[in-house]
């Protein structure tokens, strides 16, 4: 569906029927690079002129007997004092506000897991009759491969906080909003409440196809968590890779974002002890501005994300828009639409890895751009706004009309 297809939908939709009002439970950041901040930004940039937008926040530096509204960006934001508020109640001005206000023609937004705010206010949302719905961005948690993973302690603890929180929370929800197939199995160990999976939409990174700039080069962009981001899985791949050359010139590695003072040292660490040059080899840019990332992404033969758990992987997306094979891992949960597109490589191995490095590298010119063309075309049907923006219109409007 072309954009212009889609704001004439809208614009006839919008003349039919009533107007709806989203209230979304947190911070209002426009322009914000972080997860869910980018995330409820790009909704909300998407479909403000078909929806009512409002934002609700809780300021812990303000006194609990402060509140105000104002605009951000044509948002309407409503704050409320919460300072030294036990974290087990609301903001008394809050449930007032809640409670004299009309909300008919209107749904709240929930977003996140382990948060007991959202369990607070859905009890104040169910007992008044107003709907709402809950995008839960790391549902993989809900399942026993992530849950094996952690302690017996923190297992217990955060069995209990599911059971008798989140659970709350999605058994009352109008609907639930998964971000893909690969969330549903693991969001229905926890409930029977409606499913919609509706992906994020990603906006065009607008970088053409350049082969003239490509570089002997990989990259991966995020937080450099050395696990859960597969940092350690890249590295060793990668050394596998630079074994197979024998004397042949390498590729660099760079990676983009930013690393706290511990994952530097185990990334440096592992580095060392996979004989990679830091500086030669492997690459650490630190945070870096939105040109220095696309001339990153325009000089990347291929972009690398091997998380071993992720909600959803808004960068792979990105390096799908800028025509780049990308090499994940199987828990990268837009994978098996990566692999039905052949957009790149679904590894599981360090094998794997080193394999897909080879082979995206060794190809031929033809052979390259026939992959980064599906790379583009994954995106284009997937996970721009002209595609995902009517699925989140449909989302909103099952949400409102729903109500247990």
């Amino acid at each position: 569906m072309t954009k212009i297809a889609y704001f004439a939908i809208m614009h006839l939709s919008n003349g039919n029927e009533g107007y709806l009002t989203i209230y979304v439970l947190g911070h209002y950041r426009p322009g914000a690079a972080d997860g869910l901040a980018e995330f409820n930004y790009q909704n909300v940039k998407l479909l403000k002129d078909y929806f009512d937008f409002q934002f609700i926040e809780f300021d812990q530096s303000k006194e609990q007997d402060h509140y105000t509204s104002y605009n951000s960006d044509s948002v309407l934001i409503h704050s409320f004092g919460s300072k030294n508020l036990p974290f087990y109640k609301l903001s008394l001005l809050f449930k007032n506000w809640l409670k004299n206000r009309n909300f008919s023609d209107s749904v709240f937004h929930l977003n996140h897991i382990y948060n007991l705010n959202n369990y607070l206010v859905a009890r104040l949302l169910y007992q008044a009759r107003i709907p709402y719905l809950i995008t839960p961005h790391d549902s993989y948690v809900y399942c026993n491969a992530f849950k094996s993973e952690k302690s017996l302690i923190k297992r217990v603890y955060r069995d209990l906080f599911v059971h008798f929180i989140d659970k709350y929370v999605f058994d009352h929800a109008s609907l639930i909003h998964a971000l893909t197939n690969q969330c549903e199995p693991c969001l229905r160990l926890l409930t029977d409440s409606p499913i919609m999976v509706v992906p994020n939409q990603v906006s065009d990174m607008n970088l053409p196809l350049d082969l003239s700039v490509i570089k002997s080069q990989v990259c991966f962009i995020g937080r450099s968590d050395i696990y859960q981001k597969g940092i350690d899985r890249s590295l060793k791949g990668l050394n596998l890779y630079k074994k197979s050359l024998n004397d042949t010139p390498g590729i660099v590695f760079k990676i983009v974002g930013p690393a706290d003072a511990s994952s530097d040292i185990l990334r440096r660490k592992l580095c060392k002890e996979l004989d990679l040059e830091v500086g030669e080899d492997v690459i650490f840019t630190g945070r870096v501005d939105e040109v220095e990332r696309n001339s990153i992404f325009k000089e990347s033969r291929a972009y690398i994300h091997l998380s071993r758990f992720e909600g959803f992987g808004i960068s792979v997306i990105q390096a799908l828009s800028a025509y780049k094979p990308v090499i994940v891992s199987s828990q990268v949960p837009t994978s098996d639409t990566i692999r039905a597109y052949k957009a790149g490589y679904v590894v599981e191995t360090d094998d794997d890895i080193a394999k897909a490095l080879f082979e995206v590298f060794a190809m031929t010119d033809e052979e390259y751009i026939a992959m980064a063309n599906n790379a583009r075309l994954c995106y284009e049907e997937n996970f721009n706004p002209g595609v995902v923006g009517p699925q989140l219109i449909a989302l909103y409007k099952s949400a409102a009309s729903t109500l247990e």
